[in-house]
């Protein structure tokens, strides 16, 4: 386990993180009887169950999600699951001694599952400079300025979120400003999704980057026509300087999670997949499930691009929760790279500058192949990030070679973004029951350069959800936060009209692919639970499921479908407990 050294970077980050440790103890817990050692655990729903009174849930509108009866007025939740779903009259006289909640009119949904987030991340963004928007190197400088008006001498500053897609089309900054700006103190800033990172001079020199250091096997350090670094490293080149950046402690990357799964919950969202574990993830995860502090469900996907992590999991086996708290079983592997930075794998050269394009491949297919296959062995689940259309083409076809060791296993097998991809991919995937699981704020935030990239042609083969569903494949739908607007209501707004919050563009940006409400909903609820093995509990409000719902104060079914980005949470209610 990775702690700080440097005393002043310590207390900068005890300093900033007060605020969300204050957040992150209060959290409300659902269960005050849920196991304290979930590796021991043995116990029935029966067993844990601690509270048997009821709840009569009426004057409301309930969509259940449940194809079978899709809509009820009433629904009765008893201790941590649902009880009974129907008529107000017929349960008003079945459960006369129930205590009763008046909805008042409002509407209640499903718990939202996000199945693609980096929560962590989310939590951690809240002490960086936030650059989300900003579109030139002053701009960046300003706002880091702002967030570190008087940084003590070599003290990392930190900020998040410059467009790595918008900055490609524009051409990359150069550290110029920025080392006039900050000559005392290595810069690090994060792109808006992760392909890129942005550095001073001080921060090259911590890591001994010059003109004459080579690119990684995998990465790219751009450079000035003299050959000096620019200061933006592409992929995996990031590690050469991220190496040297102290990692936080334990407890830092803990409060982190808890903020970051809090500020989840208070937008709806009652169960997440986390992707891309890492050691020291898994670790603080598993401590806060331990003592009973998780606010909401968590999904752990690892990440199989760390082999030593993957070894140990494979050899112990998934771990699975009884009450679903903590489940661990997805196999999260980066790839390729990302299209805005003209890093992922095209199968014919990029559109617009084929020249400046870097396709590039994190992980060889050999240990994708060898991945997918002890996953099959050890009951774990691939979900491989693949952006271009030759990275799903190669994703798909090491699936077809696993799947067929196995074709009778419950692989749930899943692509994570399916972004750009070839005109068979869509019978293939289907075929093969491999999830697409896919980001509706990616679309619209890629919108403005996207066919710039690849062209007129392949942009029909791209964010293409209809292409799936009409192929009778299965569409998971989320976030991928913190990198773009994340809340429910935004991914499912997005989803629908194809637009950006501000509208545009008018009638919706390749509107033939957007989802119907009830096609966006059903991929944030029940086919992402679905996707981690949880159909049977979580994802629709039916009998015996965990009481996990939310209510709404307007009904996404009967709005204008521009007001749906608007709909507020009014309250979250996890295993039958208001959490807010």
């Amino acid at each position: 386990m990775s702690y700080f050294t440097q005393t002043k970077l310590t207390h900068f980050f005890a300093v900033s993180f007060f605020a969300l440790t204050i957040t992150a103890c209060q959290a409300v817990k659902p269960s005050a009887s849920r196991s304290k050692d979930l590796a021991a655990s043995k116990l029935t729903l029966e067993d844990t169950a601690s509270n048997t009174a009821t709840t009569l849930f009426f004057n409301g509108t309930v969509h259940t999600l449940n194809p079978a009866h899709p809509i009820a007025d009433a629904f009765v939740i008893e201790g941590k699951t649902i009880k009974a779903v129907g008529p107000y009259e017929t349960l008003n006289t079945a459960f006369t001694d129930s205590a009763r909640i008046d909805l008042e009119g409002r509407t209640v949904l499903p718990g939202m599952i996000d199945s693609h987030v980096h929560v962590r991340e989310l939590g951690m963004d809240r002490i960086k400079a936030n650059l989300v928007g900003a579109k030139t190197t002053d701009a960046i400088i300003a706002r880091l300025k702002a967030h570190y008006p008087n940084p003590d001498t070599g003290v990392w500053l930190i900020g998040q979120g410059w467009d790595e897609g918008y900055f490609g089309s524009v051409g990359y900054p150069d550290r110029a400003e920025l080392d006039k700006a900050f000559p005392n103190n290595p810069v690090h800033l994060e792109s808006l999704h992760g392909f890129a990172g942005f550095y001073n001079q001080k921060a090259l020199e911590i890591a001994s980057i010059n003109k004459d250091s080579p690119n990684p096997d995998v990465g790219t350090i751009l450079r000035r026509k003299n050959g000096e670094p620019t200061g933006v490293m592409l992929t995996l080149a990031q590690g050469l300087i991220n190496q040297h950046i102290p990692e936080p402690s334990q407890t830092m990357l803990e409060n982190a999670i808890l903020a970051g799964l809090n500020e989840m919950a208070s937008a709806g969202v009652t169960s997440i997949h986390e992707a891309g574990m890492r050691p020291q993830d898994v670790e603080a995860f598993l401590a806060l499930a331990a003592r009973d502090q998780l606010p909401i469900r968590v999904y752990g996907m690892l990440d199989g691009n760390n082999e030593a992590l993957m070894s140990e999991w494979f050899e112990n086996g998934i771990w699975d929760d009884p009450e679903d708290w903590l489940d661990i079983r997805g196999v999260k592997v980066f790839y390729d790279g990302s299209l805005g930075s003209r890093t992922a794998l095209m199968k014919a050269p990029y559109s617009d500058e084929p020249g400046s394009a870097r396709p590039t491949e994190r992980i060889s297919p050999a240990r994708v192949k060898a991945l997918a296959k002890r996953a099959l062995q050890n009951g774990f689940q691939m979900a491989v990030h693949a952006i271009g259309d030759e990275g799903n083409n190669r994703t798909l076809t090491i699936y077809e070679t696993a799947i067929s060791t196995a074709p009778k296993k419950d692989h749930r097998f899943r692509i994570e973004h399916a972004q750009v991809v070839l005109p068979d991919y869509y019978k293939r995937a289907a075929k093969l029951g491999v999830l697409s699981s896919v980001e509706s704020s990616h679309a619209m935030g890629d919108s403005a350069w996207a066919e710039d990239r690849i062209g007129p042609e392949r942009i029909k083969h791209a964010y293409a959800w209809q292409n799936i569903l009409k192929a009778n494949g299965r569409l998971m739908l989320n976030s991928d936060l913190p990198g773009e607007p994340w809340t429910p209501m935004e991914t499912l707004y997005f989803a629908v009209t194809r637009q950006k919050l501000d509208g545009t563009p008018e009638g919706g940006w390749y509107k033939n692919q957007a989802l119907s409400i009830n096609e966006a909903l059903h991929a944030m609820t029940l086919e992402n639970a679905y996707g981690a093995f949880q159909e049977n509990k979580l994802g629709s409000l039916e009998v015996g499921k965990w009481a996990d719902f939310i209510v709404v104060d307007k009904n996404p079914y009967k709005i204008q479908t521009s007001a749906l980005k608007d709909i507020q949470i009014e309250n979250v209610y996890v295993a039958g407990q208001k959490i807010r």
